[in-house]
Order: C-alpha cells, then sequence, then structure tokens
C-alpha cells in the first residue's frame, strides 16, 4: 500500500475474476495499452499451456489506476521465472503515475522473492523511468497507415512495390475465420524451416475464441494452394500482425510483400488507422530488412528484468549459442514431430 499526499492512498491486490470488466475498460483507455494487456491474450495462455496467473491490479478507492498482466512459469531452461506477458512482443505495466507504477513494480518484486523465481520480466514497448536493466535485442516496427487503401502500395519503397504488383498477378488472397488452421500449418512449416519450436494449435484457436472478430486469418493463394498466411490481432485503431507462415513457392512469388500490402488495405478498409509490424531480433537480418523495406522504421523495445536468484540477464532467444545445434537438428525432424514437440517445448520458453 502506498499513500499520496494527504489523501489518495494506492492499494495493490491480486487480480480477481470480479475485476474483468474493469480490467478490460482500463486497458481500452491507457494510451500505452497493447493488444498483449488484454484479458483475452491472458486467457488463452492459461489454459493452453496451464501457466499460474499472479495479475496485479492497482486501486485508490474503487477506482483502478493501474494494472500488471503476469504469469508464473516453471521453465526447464531458466527455472521459475515472472512473465509479463508470456508468449507477446509486449507486456508489463500500466498505471496512471509513477507512484502506481513504482507500487505494481514493488508488489511485483515482492511476488518474485515469494515465488522463488529468478527473475521477473517485464516486456515494455515505451521507455519508463524504472531503472531496471534490460534485454537490448530487440526493435519494434509501428507505424500509421496512410487514409485511404488505394495509397497503400504508392507508399512502399520502389523495389517492394515492384515485388507485390509482380505477385500480385498470380497470387490471390481471402481473409476468413475458417483459414486459422491453414494459417498455423503455414506457421509451424516456417517456423520447423527456421530451427524454432511452434507453439501449441490450442492456443491459435483459444485466441482465435477470446477476440472473435478481432482475430484476422489472411491467406494468400497459388492457384488454390495456400502459400502463404498471418494472423492479426486487432486493438482499438490498430492491427497487430503476429503469427505467419509462408511456403518456399510462395516466397519465390513475392506472397509475403502481396501479405501485407493487401493486410494493410483491409485494415485501413476496417477504419484502422495503425500497423504494428511487430518485434525483430536486430541480428535477425532477413526479416529486419524486409519490414525496413516496407517503409518502417526500428524502435527498441525495454524488457526490462529484476533479478531476483539470477546473477545475469536471461538470453532465450534464438541467438544463443547454447540452441544452434537444436535448432540445425530440428530442422532435419518431420513436420508431424515438430508439431507435436514444439508445442511441449514452447511451454517452457515464454
Amino acid at each position: 500500500m502506498i499513500k499520496i499526499g494527504t489523501s489518495q492512498i494506492i492499494q495493490v491486490k491480486a487480480y480477481v475474476e470480479a475485476d474483468a470488466e474493469a480490467w478490460q475498460k482500463y486497458i481500452r483507455a491507457h494510451p500505452s495499452a497493447t493488444v498483449f494487456h488484454m484479458m483475452a491474450w491472458c486467457r488463452a495462455v492459461e489454459r493452453t499451456y496451464g501457466h499460474r496467473p499472479m495479475h496485479l491490479t492497482a486501486w485508490s478507492g474503487d477506482c483502478l489506476v493501474g494494472v500488471l498482466p503476469l504469469f508464473l512459469v516453471k521453465s526447464i531452461f531458466v527455472g521459475r521465472v515472472l512473465v509479463s506477458v508470456p508468449y507477446a512482443t509486449y507486456g508489463g505495466i500500466l498505471a496512471d503515475s509513477d507512484e502506481v507504477t513504482d507500487s505494481l513494480l514493488t508488489a511485483a518484486e515482492n511476488l518474485s522473492a515469494e515465488s522463488n523465481a529468478e527473475y521477473l520480466e517485464l516486456r515494455h514497448r515505451d521507455e519508463n523511468n524504472l531503472n531496471l536493466p534490460e534485454i537490448d535485442r530487440y526493435d519494434t516496427f509501428r507505424k500509421r497507415l496512410p487514409d485511404n487503401a488505394d495509397d497503400v502500395l504508392p507508399s512502399f519503397p520502389k523495389k517492394t512495390r515492384a515485388a507485390a504488383r509482380k505477385g500480385l498477378k498470380v497470387l490471390t488472397v481471402e481473409i476468413g475465420s475458417d483459414l486459422l488452421d491453414p494459417v498455423y500449418d503455414l506457421y509451424s512449416y516456417t517456423m520447423r524451416r527456421l530451427g524454432s519450436p511452434n507453439f501449441k494449435r490450442r492456443l491459435f484457436h483459444e485466441l482465435r475464441n477470446g477476440y472473435g472478430e478481432d482475430c484476422v486469418c489472411l491467406v494468400v493463394k497459388d492457384g488454390g494452394k495456400p502459400v502463404a498466411g498471418v494472423i492479426s490481432y486487432v486493438f482499438r485503431d490498430e492491427i497487430v500482425p503476429y503469427f505467419s507462415g509462408s511456403l518456399p513457392d510462395g516466397m519465390h512469388k513475392n506472397a509475403n510483400n502481396v501479405m501485407y500490402l493487401k493486410l494493410m488495405e483491409y485494415a485501413i478498409e476496417r477504419g484502422l488507422r495503425w500497423f504494428d509490424f511487430n518485434r525483430t531480433r536486430r541480428d535477425n537480418q532477413g526479416p529486419h530488412a524486409f519490414k525496413r523495406y516496407h517503409g518502417f522504421e526500428p524502435s527498441p523495445l525495454h524488457y526490462q528484468i529484476s533479478l531476483n536468484k539470477a546473477k545475469e540477464l536471461p538470453n532465450l532467444s534464438p541467438s544463443n549459442r547454447k540452441f544452434a545445434l537444436a535448432g540445425r537438428l530440428w530442422r532435419k525432424l518431420p513436420l508431424c514431430l515438430t508439431r507435436s514437440a514444439g508445442g511441449r517445448i514452447t511451454k517452457w520458453i515464454p
């Protein structure tokens, strides 16, 4: 509990289901909130992977003034950790003031100690005053969309514009909730090609159930065959493409360029104004350059760590050399095996 001035008292409490309506209303109004702060994401994570939710709320009387979505994850790679938010690009504290932010951080650090966790990880998109050590490894890409769908293609840099036009001559695009499983199949294939484990198929279905019409599935087809696809989530006036995949045949025909062109046009036609191209590791040069070739500039993410038992910052990314050999072996395994095993492994890599 923290007292501000002479009258306002801030009390931090564990989230309970009775707080759901207030939480959602608060998220919808907070300028720094993201699609990953929504209860739909938290519930999908809990139902799919069984991680223990330890969300925190901050109150001034009956008024909600801050939230922190938080999970306790038990990982065979790093031990017990508190993460905000697992499997998400963003997370962390949302609050009405620095005082509320500090009180939520203190409560989360206390939970970290009580849970015997290695560390607490807060995935903030924006810079803040928490003065915590950061994992300086990721950039995010986000920009305002043109006012008219017809202006998307002309806004692309010259080479990207030419690639998209070439792809449009031979490829078609479909959008619909019934395309979830075809996109998952493309995504899991791509993850094996990249040497990384895929998420469980159930996570995709739980997220669609939670987000409803704000879960957008888009597939690019070549002669009726899906060759690229992406699942995106809508939050307020923004669309966030998150899970994607493509086949080599589609990549050779510029399917990815067509895919994001049509997704941006869809977003504008739906009345959305922002396109969040999501995070990329700086050392992952291909995807990093791909997003810049579409006219997006990188901004550093602020993944902040409060160490408890751990002595150094964690690295569970594919850039960790310890995972390099495993990645090479993963690429050689049959897809039916990687789809099943990947769903189990990702439980430990939040």
